[in-house]
């Protein structure tokens, strides 16, 4: 990542701390950090949050095996990341789409977090998570909405992780640095994993939205809704 108007995800830095980049990938983003104060900076406060981390007790994580589980963020998890979860990423462009990628419509904040459920981070397109780590959907919003999380994994395959059960989606009420009302833990298919962020101002059926995301990879926002999409890079599993 070379231009400075892009700035580095907290995953990332949170990979490179744990040796996870390969060289190419590891010069790069110091590289930016060395031209970037805002990542220069951040970089430092990843740093001492993983310090401190390693110190704590063990977390028991979710079984990887698990697709979906109930979750809501504790008001330490907000607290801790508020400063940089709903500042929503900017994204590196979609070589499918022949640009960025972005929200659509005037709808709310949206935001996704991934990676060990005890140290979930923004991600933006590009960035790696594996089998086992966890995604979880925010958003701000003024008014009442209703959402979802679509999915299309490396087999092709579409899927809906919020609401893990039916066709409608679910009802978000208003407020700020809000949670989705469950998370998934990524399965072990590889390769691309793309997700779909949506809230709309009514509710709107799944179906259609799931058969058009397998069949070109992409979602239409509807009438009233919002959509952001992440495309995330899953490998295998950590040593």
């Amino acid at each position: 990542m070379s231009d400075n108007d892009l700035h580095i995800s907290d995953l990332r830095w949170d990979r490179l701390i744990g040796g996870e980049l390969d060289a190419d990938a590891r010069s790069a983003a110091l590289a930016h950090a060395s031209a970037c104060p805002r990542c220069a900076a951040r970089l430092d406060t990843v740093t001492l949050e993983s310090q401190a981390f390693a110190r704590r007790p063990p977390f028991e994580s979710p079984r990887p095996e698990a697709r979906r589980i109930p979750w809501r963020w504790s008001a330490p998890i907000v607290l801790a990341a508020a400063a940089a979860v709903f500042l929503v990423a900017r994204t590196r462009p979609d070589p499918a789409s022949g640009g960025g990628e972005r929200a659509k419509g005037t709808g709310p904040s949206l935001v996704l977090e991934a990676g060990p459920a005890d140290r979930l981070a923004p991600v933006v397109s590009g960035d790696r998570v594996h089998p086992g780590d966890s995604i979880q959907a925010g958003y701000t919003a003024a008014r009442d909405g209703f959402g979802a999380v679509l999915a299309r994994d490396g087999s092709g395959r579409a899927m809906a992780y919020v609401p893990s059960g039916g066709d409608a989606m679910i009802a978000l009420p208003a407020g700020s640095m809000q949670s989705f009302p469950e998370s998934t833990v990524l399965d072990d298919i590889l390769g691309e994993e793309d997700l779909v962020v949506v809230w709309c101002e009514a509710a709107h059926p799944l179906r259609p939205l799931l058969a058009e995301l397998e069949a070109r990879a992409e979602v239409t926002a509807p009438a009233g809704c919002t959509l952001q999409r992440v495309v995330l890079d899953k490998r295998a599993p950590r040593r």
